[in-house]
């Protein structure tokens, strides 16, 4: 019997390891074929562009986030019709490039010689002219504006235009008011410095003035006052050299016949100050004629004669030779004015240096002492504080430093004491540092401000002395 020699057989689970062997295998291979023929991400071309060495052709694209919608080509690419271009976008040649309007942004197309302009276009001229720069010359700084040779000189207060031309009319009767008011006053004012004559009611230079002379007197005063705060009126005023002299007397306390005047002396010192506060032009002119002025005479207390440069600074307190309850009443408010006419007037260098000649220093500092505790003072003293501050002590309201005479004030100091009481200029220091003494507890008292900047300005003369 022959023997069957039987086949070797495979075990089924070595079958199934090799199966899945190559199933792992043919995942792999399927995996690694997708990936090498997915398209890049943007950033990955960017970077692969910027890796390429610059080589950029027509078909990079700027990409400034991961969404490749975002996306555009470096270079613009134009159609017939306008596209805006990004910032960042390289222009070709030859195109049609405009800037919309509407939305502020370059737009671009091909350019299209042939094509015809839109209907509301057609027929416009067209401008080829060149525009020639002149070069600067060697040496001249091109950031110096070049002045027109016979220009005027510079200004800073500007051109001073006449209110009266405008078309409402509101400047024409202005205007009229206001020449009206001048001539007024300049009648009484003749009176007022003519020679005695008892039978004409004159008295020594004087003219009194009945009841409604009085009035309307006061109301041309008041109009004046206020047209001179304009610019123009308040040059008008200054021009007029006879009125200006006529004011500055009577506010340094000439003479009108009547009861009402000190009312009369504060209204003309608001005049003043109306026309030389903030107005260049008009304190210049008031300047001008200041030695005309100060030389010439003005009928004041006991209808006496003084000139106007020994009364224009001088005492506060007296002036009107009035001392009814109507004229004590309004003496405070008439100092106020005169304080600030003065604090205007002296904005002038050489007015400034008479006031300081004249004593001006030690009358103000005089009604900072000897008016103390009067209530009805309390705002001239503030007001007489504010002319110190404003023209000697605090820069930032336009005061020059230098004008405080330190040194001087020092060597007379020295010589005099001012512990006694005595009221002069360089005893300022001394008086006012016993005022914020004795108002201490009331922190916004004026006296603390002004003697902190008497303080600062000796501190400063100090240091320049040693240097």
């Amino acid at each position: 019997m022959a023997r069957v020699r039987s086949r070797p057989t495979i075990s089924r689970s070595f079958l199934g390891k090799v199966l899945a062997v190559f199933l792992v295998v043919a995942c792999l291979l399927a995996v690694a074929s997708a990936a090498s023929s997915a398209p890049p991400s943007p950033r990955q071309q960017t970077n692969k562009d910027s890796a390429a060495g610059g080589a950029a052709g027509s078909d990079d694209l700027i990409c400034h986030t991961d969404v490749a919608a975002d996306c555009y080509p470096r270079v613009f690419q134009p159609t017939n019709e306008f596209q805006r271009v990004h910032e960042d976008q390289d222009l070709p040649p030859g195109l049609h490039v405009r800037l919309n309007i509407n939305t502020g942004l370059r737009e671009a197309k091909i350019n299209n010689e042939s094509e015809e302009l839109p209907a509301g276009l057609q027929g416009l001229p067209v401008d080829s002219g060149v525009v020639l720069v002149d070069q600067p010359e060697d040496g001249i700084n091109v950031d110096t504006p070049r002045i027109p040779k016979g220009a005027p000189a510079y200004d800073p207060a500007g051109v001073v235009k006449d209110p009266g031309a405008h078309a409402d009319g509101e400047g024409s009767r202005a205007a009229i008011t206001f020449h009206e008011s001048i001539a007024l006053v300049k009648g009484v004012a003749v009176g007022q410095v003519a020679s005695g004559d008892s039978n004409s009611g004159r008295n020594n230079g004087q003219i009194d003035l009945t009841a409604a002379e009085q009035s309307r007197f006061l109301d041309a005063l008041v109009e004046i006052d206020d047209v001179a705060h304009d610019m123009y009126y308040g040059l008008k005023l200054a021009e007029d050299r006879d009125i200006t002299r006529q004011l500055l007397c009577l506010m340094s306390g000439g003479r009108v016949g009547g009861d009402r005047g000190v009312e009369a002396a504060q209204k003309a010192a608001l005049a003043v100050a109306s026309a030389v506060q903030n107005n260049p032009v008009a304190l210049r002119e008031v300047a001008a004629s200041w030695d005309t002025y100060k030389s010439g005479e003005c009928a004041t207390i006991n209808r006496q004669r003084a000139t106007l440069g020994d009364v224009v600074f001088g005492p506060y307190d007296n002036g009107n030779g009035a001392h009814d309850d109507a004229a004590t009443a309004n003496r405070p408010a008439w100092i106020r004015s005169r304080l600030l006419a003065i604090s205007g007037l002296i904005r002038d260098k050489d007015i400034m240096q008479d006031f300081l000649a004249r004593g001006g220093l030690t009358e103000v500092l005089r009604l900072l002492v000897e008016r103390e505790g009067d209530a009805a003072y309390d705002a001239v003293r503030q007001r007489a504080a504010n002319l110190v501050n404003d023209n000697f002590l605090d820069v930032s309201m336009g005061a020059d430093l230098s004008l405080w005479p330190v040194k001087a004030f020092a060597v007379a100091a020295a010589e005099t004491s001012c512990s006694d009481g005595t009221v002069h200029a360089h005893c300022w220091d001394h008086h006012i540092q016993q005022l914020a003494k004795s108002h201490r507890k009331d922190k916004s008292h004026w006296s603390h401000g002004l003697w902190k900047g008497l303080q600062d300005i000796t501190k400063s003369s100090s240091g320049k002395s040693e240097l």
